[in-house]
């Protein structure tokens, strides 16, 4: 993978994941299936690592999906299934949202259209 400008991490040191990466580490571990430790330990990561990918993805990534995000009105009389199916639901929208722009990050690195092959099988 060859950049235009080197990423550089703690200490100025240049970054040895992709964005692709972080965004799917990140993702994984804001899902709430996995620990720390135990993201960690399937993809051999240093301590702390998924900790620094979901705030640089808090940082960077949800801020530039989406400049104006939907207003979430929750009524003071909803009951609390209601709530969480709207919490829910706010996750998979943002979920939905991180895949697409992973997809369109892979489509510019690869130089294809995934979207366009996954239709045609």
């Amino acid at each position: 993978m060859i950049r235009a400008k080197a990423l550089k991490g703690k200490g100025g040191r240049e970054s040895i994941h992709s964005d692709s990466f972080r965004i799917q580490v990140a993702l994984e571990y804001l899902d709430g299936s996995f620990s720390q430790s135990q993201i960690e330990k399937k993809y051999g990561l240093a301590e702390k690592s998924v900790y620094r990918f979901v705030n640089w993805y808090k940082e960077n990534q949800i801020a530039t999906m989406d400049q104006h995000p939907p207003e979430q009105e929750i009524c003071a009389n909803s009951s609390a299934d209601q709530r969480a199916l709207e919490k829910k639901l706010a996750l998979a929208e943002l979920k939905i949202a991180a895949l697409e722009k992973v997809i369109a990050m892979a489509n510019h690195e690869y130089n294809t259209d995934l979207k366009q092959k996954a239709a045609t099988k």
